[in-house]
């Protein structure tokens, strides 16, 4: 299968501590939940009242960022803490202090201290080699050469080997608690070295032999550990799973069958993590049988597309960021309005507070049926006059929370759809390299040249692999066009200058499109709708979407949806261009385009040409088929050039325009240099595109004599 890499996070150091998540609804309410419970009240770091002392506004306050790298040899902890979190920090903000920190005799000196006693100080490193790894790739290789695997993997193993002993109740113990943050972090950055180093991966590999079928029972278990935790390991497995047959021949079928039931029968899973585990599920399930787990991950994978990341984000996405707006700007104009009391006033509201909270008064929930203005202002009026500002400043923390959450949501849907799609152009890829060539698209019974030697010849029908027949089963296909058209037709770059707070959804948007077009470009290799409206349809958006890409210059949408065009008009020749003036822009195009999309210009025009509305520029189309004959282009444009001009010319009523390019005569000159590109680049080219020269180069004597024996 082809490796898509994962969505890479990077660690942030939390204002409150490891404030991650816990799993579970009905967790008691003295269980601590993260690190700032475990270590608060009396522990070095933590003050009196059990908070934690945090590093803000790090950047500011640190003058030489380089003594930081003498800090985290101190002897006392609270030290350590403080240079490990804000290292963990400047790397992604100082690239001074990045390109100091990189250095050898650096790197050394924090891998020493993955094996920390302390917690925060172990999570710290491992988030500061985390976020390394994602804004410099390039560093894996020498982490790797500095054996950082060694204490890393030693973490990794003690910690899964700790945490599938405990059961719920356990999971809730401080112990457990600390040991998966250790755990959250080095596997993430486990899975960000494996994605990069083809020694990592070996490495990891040969260590997950002894504890894969426990991370497989860690997934089964799933509801009592952190959500973040099992999206990590899950991520992890669909990396050190994918391709590696010595590995995954340790799972045995009953263990995938449980996670499989698991997430088929799951109501309340994030699918997100439905997706990561069927993709887990076919890596390992392809050594006994591809096919049948293709169809029964299938349901759950088009499930991801009923998100549509377009409208969610113009209606409950956008909602929720102008309610966090709007509590700010009241916030702000009450602060601007009422200045800040004396101190005596502060004691008060502080004191009516404390009573507020022994009444059990909270701030009530937005009630998003309500305009936003109109439940920010009264909220506000509801509030009594002292405790006005901080009404509002609560008001304000409620409703960026909410947008966090849902922004949160968004995204995972999003990922998930994306790596859905991901996984379906695999499996289209795959199922077409099984079946058997037996077919060639450029003969058919109007190439009327090749009756002189050949008589009738028949077209080939294309045969299909099962999976392939699965596929184009499946409402795949109509799913795609639909994504498609929800974002062509939404206008991103306008929403994104009104919501700049949007605009990383917006990039996700982007690339969800083009692993879209990618999977429906390989889908229609294969397969093409039969109903004429649907083809229409498709062609609309194909057009839309290649206008839009050739305005940004975006070669790779503009290959797939020109290779899309060519694969529809080659189906339904009455579906196409229409009219001389795009045939010519499609030959100027044609001529400033880079190879890969000349080729399906070239396929493209050969069809149009044959049309009637052709006939005044066929010398131009002529002229430019003949320039594309040179021996130091690619195979491929070549064998596309002559296959169009067989196609276009083969005709009598043409033979003015023949004459005039004097067409034979440069293409008997042509059949030395072909022969002897094929011969020179033998070794060279894919065997089916030699196959595909070698074909052009037969039918270019046999049309020479066709058109001689033309009166």
């Amino acid at each position: 299968m082809g490796k898509f890499t994962s969505s890479k996070k990077t660690y942030r150091v939390d204002p409150l501590g490891l404030n991650l998540p816990n799993n579970g609804e009905n967790e008691e309410m003295n269980a601590p939940d993260n690190l700032s419970s475990i270590v608060a009240g009396g522990v070095v770091g933590a003050t009196p009242e059990g908070n934690l002392i945090m590093n803000e506004d790090l950047s500011q306050s640190i003058t030489d960022p380089i003594k930081l790298l003498d800090l985290i040899s101190s002897a006392d902890t609270v030290e350590r803490d403080f240079a490990f979190r804000t290292i963990s920090e400047f790397v992604l903000e100082n690239e001074s202090f990045t390109q100091e920190l990189i250095k050898p005799e650096n790197i050394r000196k924090i891998i020493t201290h993955l094996v920390e006693p302390d917690v925060q100080i172990r999570v710290s490193v491992i988030g500061t080699f985390r976020n390394l790894t994602v804004i410099k790739e390039d560093i894996c290789e020498t982490l790797i050469n500095l054996d950082i695997l060694t204490p890393l993997l030693s973490n990794f193993v003690q910690g899964i080997n700790f945490i599938k002993t405990l059961n719920e109740k356990d999971m809730k113990q401080p112990k457990s608690i600390e040991t998966q943050h250790v755990l959250i972090q080095a596997v993430a950055l486990i899975n960000n070295l494996c994605e990069v180093s083809e020694k990592g991966f070996s490495i990891v590999s040969k260590e997950c032999k002894s504890i894969l079928t426990t991370l497989f029972q860690v997934l089964i278990n799933n509801s009592i550990f952190m959500p973040e935790l099992i999206m990590n390991i899950s991520e992890f497995l669909t990396v050190v799973t994918d391709d590696n047959n010595e590995l995954n021949a340790t799972i045995n079928n009953e263990l995938m069958l449980q996670l499989f039931n698991i997430i088929k029968d799951s109501t309340t899973m994030n699918i997100r993590l439905k997706t990561l585990i069927s993709t887990i599920i076919l890596n390992i399930g392809q050594l006994y049988n591809k096919e049948l787990v293709i169809q029964n991950i299938t349901p759950i994978l088009l499930s991801t597309f009923q998100f549509s990341s377009t409208s969610t984000l113009n209606s409950e996405l956008l909602k929720s960021l102008n309610s966090a707006k709007d509590a700010k700007l009241k916030y702000d104009q009450l602060v601007a309005e009422q200045p800040d009391n004396n101190d005596d006033e502060k004691m008060g509201m502080e004191e009516e507070s404390n009573n507020n909270n022994n009444n059990n008064n909270t701030t009530e929930p937005i009630d998003e049926s309500k305009p936003i203005t109109s439940t920010v202002d009264e909220t506000i009026r509801k509030t009594p006059k002292n405790t006005i500002k901080n009404a509002a400043a609560d008001l304000v923390q409620e409703c960026e929370k909410q947008f966090k959450t849902q922004n949160e949501q968004w995204k995972d849907s999003l990922l998930a759809q994306q790596s859905a799609i991901e996984l379906f152009v695999n499996i289209v890829s795959d199922a077409q390299q099984q079946q058997p060539d037996d077919s060639n698209p450029y003969d058919d019974d109007d190439d009327k040249f090749l009756d002189i030697e050949d008589g009738e010849t028949e077209q080939s029908q294309q045969i299909l692999s099962n999976i392939s027949k699965f596929i184009i089963s499946t409402p795949l296909c109509q799913y795609l066009i639909e994504l498609l058209n929800s974002i062509v037709n939404f206008d991103l770059t306008e929403f994104g200058k009104l919501n700049v707070e949007l605009l990383s959804n917006i990039s996700s948007i982007k690339i969800l499109q083009k692993r879209a077009m990618t999977c429906l470009s390989n889908l229609l290799i294969t397969f093409i709708p039969k109903e004429e409206n649907v083809q229409k349809i498709l062609w609309d958006l194909l057009m839309k979407i290649a206008n839009q890409s050739f305005a940004t210059s975006d070669i790779d949408i503009i290959e797939m949806t020109t290779s899309s065009l060519w694969s529809i008009m080659r189906t339904n020749s009455n579906i196409g261009f229409t009219t001389e003036t795009e045939i010519k822009n499609l030959v100027e195009l044609a001529i400033k385009s880079p190879n890969s999309i000349k080729t399906n210009l070239i396929g493209i025009i050969g069809i149009a040409g044959q049309k009637p509305f052709c006939q005044n520029i066929l010398k131009e189309i002529a002229m430019f088929l003949l320039q594309c004959l040179n021996k130091d282009l690619p195979a491929d444009i070549i064998s596309e050039s002559l296959n169009s001009i067989f196609d276009i010319f083969a005709e009598p009523n043409v033979n003015k325009i023949v004459k005039e390019v004097s067409l034979i005569q440069h293409l008997e000159t042509f059949i030395p240099i072909i022969r002897n590109k094929i011969k020179t680049d033998k070794k060279k080219l894919d065997r089916a595109l030699l196959d595909r020269l070698d074909e052009s180069r037969i039918n270019l004597s046999r049309f020479i004599t066709y058109k001689k024996s033309q009166k």
